[in-house]
């Protein structure tokens, strides 16, 4: 279904033509909107924060921006316009925050940006750029000075397709990946495909590895147009679908992969692959022998990893294990595939050491190195 918003035309007494746009509201299954279309984040991101501001004299309205310095440089004069058509000037807030750099650092270094420009509860944070800015940016909101409105702007198809919609805020912390975990929910998301053209190669594989874990679990015709979505409208619609079939059998099935992912990247220190290259090399480790081989050739077509290098399996798995010793439980759960019942993917409570030995065979599977 189509909507429409007039451009440039909502609380101004500045003459502009009015401009029809088309965007879509996606099916998310949240209590926020998540609005796609193409070239909206350049103009209803000002449009919707002025329809729903609290504060009534709009010189006092304060917008920050939290954005890195790729995506600010690509974008940031064109977005911030449409503000400053209103007579607001917001303030850029750069972040440097690829995965290795969601941090309490990283928030900490918002949070004086928020001091020193005395935001308040009716203030707007603006998280404009792709995970990594979608998580601090969000952790900022959910508990800087009690709360505060924040419009998610993603950047990446990962942050479109799984930060939007996650309903958590999550940092690393010493080496481990979101180790620090907060609920949040966005007042609003935007969702503008003309932002995937420019996400470098390397980041593009985080999109990638969260719509395949979809795939995996539930729908498989995902995976024919991940490349090039010919309506990502329709695409994110059955991403989002997708999604909330898993969460409603059981949201833990969305873990798969994340205990190796997170020690492949654990063990570089986040630096030689990104967290969707950890996660693509993880989730081919899980699936069956009959799957194993034609998804291979979907990653040739990505671009992704199939196997570990400049590494052995043995210090994967070693990494994997020093961090299950620590959890001081004698079981887990886990997400196993379940070829007896029809082939499905299950929850499991197992013994950790029966995990391990679970853990050890995906890993051998991936492993150049013994």
């Amino acid at each position: 279904m189509y909507h429409f918003f007039i451009r440039n035309g909502i609380r101004t007494n500045i003459d502009c033509c009015v401009i029809i746009v088309p965007m879509d509201i996606l099916k998310s299954q949240r209590e926020y909107e998540c609005f796609c279309g193409s070239g909206i984040a350049f103009d209803y991101a000002a449009s919707y924060i002025l329809e729903h501001t609290t504060v009534k004299d709009l010189s006092k309205l304060k917008i920050a921006v939290v954005s890195d310095r790729v995506v600010s440089g690509y974008y940031y004069n064109r977005f911030e316009n449409q503000f400053i058509l209103h007579g607001i000037k917001p303030i850029l807030i750069p972040v440097e925050c690829q995965y290795s750099g969601k941090s309490l650092s990283a928030v900490d270094s918002v949070y004086k940006y928020l001091t020193d420009f005395d935001m308040g509860a009716g203030d707007w944070l603006v998280a404009l750029g792709g995970g990594g800015i979608q998580d601090v940016t969000a952790f900022c909101s959910a508990v800087f000075n009690g709360g505060i409105n924040i419009l998610s702007v993603p950047t990446s198809l990962e942050a479109m397709t799984e930060c939007a919609v996650s309903g958590k805020a999550m940092l690393n912390s010493a080496g481990h990946k979101d180790e620090i975990c907060t609920r949040i929910s966005y007042n609003a998301v935007i969702c503008d495909p003309t932002f995937l053209s420019t996400v470098p190669a390397k980041f593009k594989s985080n999109g990638y590895a969260t719509v395949i874990r979809y795939a995996i679990l539930d729908d498989l015709s995902l995976l024919t147009d991940i490349l090039e979505p010919s309506n990502m409208r329709e695409y994110l619609n059955r991403v989002y679908a997708s999604r909330s079939r898993i969460e409603a059998i059981d949201p833990r099935l969305l873990t798969l992969g994340d205990e190796i992912a997170g020690a492949i990247e654990g063990y570089f220190r986040f630096m030689n692959y990104s967290s969707g290259e950890a996660l693509a090399l993880s989730l081919i480790g899980a699936v069956d022998d009959k799957r194993r081989e034609p998804l291979g050739r979907i990653y040739s077509a990505l671009g992704l990893p199939i196997k570990l290098k400049d590494v052995s399996g043995k210090m994967i798995y070693k990494t994997l294990c020093d961090r299950l010793d620590k959890m001081s439980v004698s079981t887990m759960d886990m997400v196993d595939f379940d070829g007896e019942s029809g082939g499905r993917w299950v929850i499991r409570n197992v013994d950790v050491e029966a995990a391990k030995e679970i853990f050890s065979k995906r890993i051998a599977l991936i492993s150049e190195k013994v």
